[in-house]
């Protein structure tokens, strides 16, 4: 139940950080490289 919850902070902000790209604040690379970070945390907690 715990890890849910941080699964759910970490979607949201790659949500976020899609938004970001969307309209332009950040290159593809940083993220590509930010998206990767976030993916992996994820993984510790069972995504």
């Amino acid at each position: 139940m715990k890890n849910n919850k941080k699964l759910e902070k970490i979607r949201i902000e790659m949500e976020s950080l899609r938004e970001l790209y969307i309209k332009g604040y950040i290159t593809k690379n940083i993220y590509q490289n930010e998206t990767r970070k976030m993916f992996e945390i994820a993984t510790k907690f069972g995504a």
